[in-house]
């Protein structure tokens, strides 16, 4: 369900007049960002971490998050594989030190280049070592007599 609530300018109860700056939507719940399995575990934690912050709109928290996300990247990647996502270094230092808070669109490119990150650096090669765990299995079943089995 999405409720849609258009409002203008100013809002009044009880006497008291406010300026209504954003409406967040807090229920249903917005999905969880989650990175595969194939990520260690303390890199998926912090992302997951940054997702629930993303989404209740708590984009500075969000921003820190992800960026402890990459910063555990290290010496696990090439530095300057490390070094290539200056945004997610950028936008946690500037939330996080200058309390500077981006938009949610800047909050979830970031996101979307971790999760592009962990693709390539952690799924796509478990994938292609699970291809070629199973091609020998079949290559072994078959110089042993054994009759190859279907992928």
């Amino acid at each position: 369900m999405t409720i849609e609530m258009i409002t203008a300018g100013i809002a009044s109860g009880g006497g008291a007049a406010r300026t209504v700056s954003e409406i967040v939507q807090l229920w249903p719940r917005r999905a969880v960002r989650e990175l595969p399995e194939e990520v260690p575990e303390p890199i998926r934690d912090r992302f997951r971490e940054g997702s629930l912050c993303e989404g209740v709109a708590a984009y500075r928290g969000a921003a820190a998050m992800y960026r402890a996300a990459v910063e555990e990247l290290r010496g696990q990647l090439d530095e300057d594989l490390i070094d290539a996502l200056p945004e997610t270094r950028m936008l946690g230092n500037d939330s996080v030190h200058d309390g500077l808070v981006y938009s949610p669109e800047e909050v979830a490119d970031v996101a979307e280049l971790i999760v592009e990150m962990t693709e390539t650096h952690y799924v796509t090669p478990a994938k292609k070592a699970a291809m070629r765990e199973a091609r020998r299995q079949r290559r072994d079943a078959h110089k042993n007599g054994g009759a190859p089995t279907a992928p």
